[in-house]
């Protein structure tokens, strides 16, 4: 660090606070927080244009400037009137700065620098031409400053209460600036963490369920197992199938994030067919507390896989959340418009409020929240890509006298 070089002595209470800033100015945590705003020595931007441009203006001045202060440096991000060289290198070394000083965080306020207490000896004032100046500290919400904003006139000045809340105000809109860019940074660092550990976690739950799925089919291909053995082998299997099922959820949830697509792959099938299948191997996991109902055959072009999925999720939500008293219907009702699918359970219904909002990511009710069950927030939103991919339509309905109930509206392709 390189201390400032004044042309004079500074009065003790004076001095104290020049130390005060030397201090402040390598502090690591200070640093830090510069370093997360991923301003410094950037490229010149319209936002902070915009803002240094509108101070010239309302004030009535030639010069303003929104600056960083490194440890090393002093970085203009924005300026106006900013002479030769420094509108091309935007910046000063920092024993050429003045906003150092801004860093116990007080403004520095002087209607004539030569006369100013600090300024007085500063030698960039005579470099600069500085007659009147005001620097107000950019001051986070930790209480680190960051640099200043500047406003310069080249006569002297008596800087009005006015002028004062003018430039308080801008420099209030340049750390939201600074604080909404921090925030986003930080989402954007959580979600590439969340996603980069849920597809960690993916890949790496398959594999003890390979081998488990493996073991299972080594049992029953075996000479020697009885009728319950062969049972409960299949069981693994088809609990296996379902856990991996789940994974996928997961990883498709990266995906839908990221603004991909689940494609559907439809084949000849039966969809009541499908349907029913679907539940007996839920009664095997759950038992018997699911009522099927529906009005026979449904020939058509089906994505079974994912018809599967959507009814495991659903019927899954209604199984943590629904009566465990009250038994669980999936239903099959062939409409002029197409095949309704439809999963009701009784129980606490999900609030109008809830209802808006409950098929988006990582999005959970509020009696969820605070309920015994927990969950993670990806079912519903895979449920609805899953439907809008075979060219569904996906609705929820819930009340206190129905239940609740949604409902899958398929085309019928033949």
């Amino acid at each position: 660090m390189r201390l400032m070089e004044f042309t004079g002595d500074l009065d003790p209470a004076v001095s104290d606070g020049v130390n005060l800033c030397d201090r402040l100015l390598t502090d690591p945590a200070r640093l830090e927080a510069l370093r997360q705003t991923e301003l410094m020595d950037t490229e010149t931007e319209q936002a902070f244009d915009r803002v240094a441009r509108s101070a010239a203006l309302l004030l009535k001045v030639p010069l303003t400037i929104i600056s960083l202060v490194g440890d090393k440096r002093q970085f203009f991000k924005a300026g106006h009137g900013l002479p030769p060289p420094y509108d091309v290198v935007r910046g000063v070394p920092i024993d050429q700065s003045i906003c150092r000083y801004t860093l116990q965080n007080k403004a520095i306020i002087a209607s004539n620098a030569r006369n100013h207490e600090l300024l007085k000896y500063h030698p960039t004032v005579n470099t600069w031409d500085i007659v009147a100046f005001l620097a107000i500290p950019m001051t986070t919400d930790e209480g680190h400053v960051l640099g200043a904003f500047c406003a310069v006139d080249n006569k002297v000045r008596e800087w009005s209460d006015e002028d004062l809340m003018i430039m308080h105000e801008l420099t209030a809109s340049v750390m939201s600036e600074i604080n909404l860019r921090r925030q986003i940074g930080e989402l954007r660092a959580e979600r590439a963490l969340r996603e980069k550990f849920v597809m960690t976690l993916s890949h790496d739950l398959r594999n003890p369920l390979n081998v488990a799925k493996m073991a299972a089919q080594i049992i029953a291909d075996g000479e020697r197992i009885d009728g319950d053995t062969a049972r409960f082998v299949k069981m693994i299997g088809e609990n296996v199938d379902r856990a991996d099922e789940m994974i996928q959820d997961l990883l498709n949830a990266s995906r839908l994030k990221a603004g991909e697509k689940i494609l559907a792959d439809s084949k000849q099938g039966d969809l009541f067919e499908i349907l029913r299948c679907s539940v007996e191997a839920l009664r095997s996991v759950y038992g018997k507390r699911f009522e099927f109902c529906g009005d026979g055959r449904c020939p058509g072009h089906w994505d079974a896989k994912n018809v599967r999925r959507i009814i495991d999720n659903l019927v899954g939500n209604a199984v943590k959340y629904g009566d465990v008293q009250k038994p669980i219907t999936i239903a099959l009702h062939v409409k002029e418009d197409g095949a309704e699918i439809s999963v009701h359970n009784w129980g606490q219904p999900i609030s109008p409020g809830n209802l808006e909002t409950i098929f988006d990511l990582f999005q959970r009710s509020e009696a969820i929240l605070h309920g015994p069950q927990q969950g993670w927030g990806i079912g519903l939103t895979v449920v609805r890509s899953l439907a809008e991919d075979m060219r569904g339509r996906l609705s929820v309905t819930s009340n206190e006298e129905e239940g609740t109930t949604f409902a899958i509206l398929l085309p019928v392709s033949k």
